[in-house]
C-alpha cells in the first residue's frame, strides 16, 4: 500500500484535494441552510404624555391674574435612538416620505447638556447629547435665552427634558434630530403628568 501510494502520490494528492474540497462546499451548504434571518427590531411603540405647559416669560408678570397653565401631548417615544434606527430600516423611502412620517412630531425626551453656540435672528443654538458620556444622538434646536436664561447658568453634562417639534433629522454619524423648542425643564425628574392610552 505505502509503494502505491509513492508511486502515485500525485494522483494521491488531488484526490486527497477533491475530497476535501467536497467536504468543504458540503459544510457550506448546510450551514447556509440552517442560519437563521435575523428578527427585525420591533418598532418602538409610541408612549404619549400630558405636560402642564406655561408659555416661557421674559419678564415676572406685572398683572394681578396669572394665566391658566395649558396640556400639551408629547411624546416620550421612539427616542431619539429608536427613531434613528426606525428611519434605517425605512431606508428605500425617499427623503420627503420620511419627513413627512415625522415632521412637526412632538416630542419630549431627556438629554444632557453640552454647548450654547451663536445662531440665527439673536438666537443662540442648543446643543444636547442623549448620553451622558457625550457619544449618543445629538439635539439641536434655537432657543431665545431672553426665554431661558438659566442655560447660561448649566454646566455640560446636566440633564435637561427637551419638548418640542422634530423639525429634520440627520443620519449622519451618531444622529443629530433638530427640533423647534417649546418646553425646556432643567433637572433630571421627568417634567410630565401619568401617560395617556392610545386610541
Amino acid at each position: 500500500m505505502i509503494e502505491l501510494l509513492k508511486k502515485y502520490k500525485e494522483r494521491a494528492a488531488l484526490v486527497g484535494i477533491g475530497i476535501a474540497f467536497l467536504i468543504f462546499i458540503i459544510g457550506g451548504i448546510y450551514l447556509q441552510k440552517n442560519k437563521r434571518e435575523p428578527e427585525p427590531l420591533p418598532a418602538a411603540e409610541p408612549v404619549r404624555v400630558e405636560l402642564k405647559t406655561e408659555p416661557p416669560q421674559m419678564q415676572k408678570s406685572q398683572g394681578p391674574a396669572k394665566p391658566v397653565a395649558a396640556t400639551t401631548s408629547y411624546f416620550l417615544k421612539p427616542s431619539p435612538e429608536e427613531l434613528l434606527e426606525q428611519l434605517a430600516a425605512m431606508g428605500n423611502l425617499n427623503a420627503d416620505a420620511i419627513d413627512e412620517k415625522i415632521a412637526q412630531m412632538p416630542v419630549l425626551w431627556p438629554a444632557y447638556f453640552f454647548a450654547l453656540q451663536p445662531g440665527a435672528d439673536g438666537r443662540m443654538q442648543l446643543v444636547l447629547d442623549v448620553s451622558e458620556d457625550g457619544f449618543g444622538v445629538v439635539l439641536e434646536s434655537a432657543v431665545d435665552l431672553g426665554l431661558y436664561p438659566r442655560l447660561l447658568e448649566l454646566a455640560r453634562g446636566e440633564k435637561i427634558w427637551i419638548g418640542g417639534k422634530i423639525l429634520a433629522v440627520d443620519a449622519a454619524g451618531t444622529g443629530t434630530v433638530y427640533l423647534e423648542t417649546d418646553q425646556l425643564r432643567i433637572g433630571a425628574e421627568p417634567p410630565f403628568l401619568q401617560p395617556t392610552p392610545q386610541e
